[in-house]
């Protein structure tokens, strides 16, 4: 079954000597493409930052400390699902449904949160919001090469590269301003209403699709167990007792790794095949990917809660010291994007031992400060996690098999997201297990913070000792190349 109207026009195509300009993919019809893929990049982007500046007012007007961590988690869940589902919904129901259906479902999780009257309806209003906004992300790559022509691809690429890092910085000041006046739940409300100009527009320009009618090939059984694995990290907030914990803690790192291995052996994986062989220079890369993003987590959650609750810190000064971290990586990012060889091994064991570093020193200042500290090492952390952040992409792709090299490229966001996901459960069961509740003194929340970014420490210990296997095996395709 196809869509009714008519297929958007050819493009010719361009001479040798044309490589395109910014005006060609910002004015004209294409213009409208890139506007609507550019509004849907930030909606979800900034989705996923705002919370970071808003969850301290929204525990404290609604309860539910508790469940802190599980915004962030369910979220990451959310994203996983829609990001890697989508593909089948796509063929069934063509990319126009499929890319507007991911926007309505963002905008019900977002009005969904704006109401919710305790934190556990907003924990599963987030899962939703994820799933939605997971979903517009991951297609607007498909979309770009369906909508531009191949000389245009590059510059719409780079945009949609632009809109995350404006969400980094947008996102947090977004929801600081909010919360700075008592009002969060007018951010959610703001993005819903954003999130209804986007589907209508994504309707009105997305060009229709062949489509099948059919839903198949969805990874149900894996998604689902990932989903179990991070519910049952995130539930051991929830348990009194040690021996309860650790059981979750063990069955959840079991029904993920037997999530992965069903995933490695799938016609079409989630993932490439070697993607969490550690001893595989791609796995390798995938590992530190994922501790790196567990890290960064760990960082930054609690970030505005403490800053406000232990130093008196305004809601809109704590989440403009949060996007100091969120811009060191930005411009390290940028700094060593064209790095090779030997200088990809020194930023990415740099970048680690930066990170090791920063969470070191934010534990021994979290609870006294000064703030000025924490915010330095905020800088440090930050400038850590972009210096190992296009090393390990061009690694991880590069080491691909020829046939694997786009599944790798398309699945390094997914890895990430599952991270973000199994950080920000691990966190909040170091938190809760240092007695962080809704009745925490000052004392508790700072002797919690203290445990987070202590245990948090052993994300970048670990990827120091992956990234050994990582730079030999490296070295040793280039030579093989040679």
């Amino acid at each position: 079954m196809s869509d009714p109207r008519p297929p958007p026009p050819k493009f010719a195509a361009p001479g040798a000597s044309d490589r395109g300009r910014w005006s060609d993919i910002l004015s004209g019809r294409l213009g409208i493409y890139t506007l609507a893929l550019t509004l849907g990049t930030i909606l979800f982007a900034v989705s996923n930052f705002v919370v970071v500046a808003i969850m301290p007012s929204a525990a404290a007007d609604i309860g539910g400390l508790g469940y802190y961590a599980w915004t962030f988690s369910l979220f990451a869940v959310g994203a996983v699902i829609g990001a890697s589902g989508v593909g089948p919904v796509r063929e069934a129901l063509g990319h126009r449904t499929a890319y507007v259906g991911g926007g309505l479902v963002f905008v019900i999780g977002l009005a969904g949160a704006a109401l919710a009257p305790e934190m556990e309806f907003l924990v599963g209003w987030r899962l939703v919001q994820g799933v939605g906004g997971g979903a517009i992300a991951s297609q607007a790559y498909a979309l770009i090469a369906q909508m531009y022509p191949e000389h245009l691809r590059g510059r719409a690429l780079s945009l949609i590269s632009t809109s995350w890092g404006v969400a980094v910085v947008l996102g947090p000041a977004f929801g600081g301003t909010f919360a700075e006046f008592g009002h969060w739940r007018g951010a959610f409300w703001t993005l819903a209403g954003l999130g209804v100009i986007f589907a209508v527009l994504a309707f009105r320009v997305v060009p229709p699709a062949e489509s099948t009618g059919r839903l198949q090939n969805f990874p149900v059984a894996r998604l689902s167990l990932l989903a179990a694995a991070v519910l049952g990290l995130s539930m051991t907030s929830q348990v009194d007792g040690n021996m309860p914990r650790a059981a979750l803690v063990v069955v959840s790192v079991v029904v993920a790794a037997i999530a992965f291995r069903l995933d490695a052996r799938a016609e079409r994986g989630l993932f490439p095949r070697q993607a969490m062989v550690i001893n595989s220079e791609m796995g390798a890369a995938f590992w530190i990917m994922m501790l790196s993003t567990m890290a960064l987590v760990a960082i930054t959650m609690f970030v505005t809660l403490y800053l406000q609750v232990l130093h008196g810190v305004a809601p809109i000064i704590a989440a403009f010291i949060f996007i100091l971290n969120s811009l060191a990586w930005t411009i390290t990012s940028v700094v060593v994007a064209s790095w090779s060889g030997r200088r990809q091994d020194i930023s990415i064991i740099a970048g680690l031992v930066l990170i090791f570093c920063g969470f070191f020193g934010i534990a021994q200042v979290v609870e006294q400060g000064p703030v000025t500290a924490i915010a330095g090492l905020l800088i440090m952390t930050g400038a850590g996690i972009g210096l190992i952040n296009n090393p390990l992409i061009q690694r991880a792709i590069a080491a691909a098999p020829a046939d694997e090299q786009a599944r790798t490229g398309s699945s390094i966001h997914t890895i990430r997201t599952v991270g973000q996901s199994f950080g920000a459960a691990v966190a909040g069961l170091v938190a809760a297990a240092s007695g962080m509740g809704d009745d925490a003194t000052r004392e508790t929340l700072g002797l919690a913070m203290e445990w987070v970014y202590s245990i948090g420490a052993a994300y970048p210990a670990l990827a120091l000792l992956v990234a050994i296997p990582l730079i030999v095996l490296g070295r040793r395709r280039l030579r093989a190349g040679n």
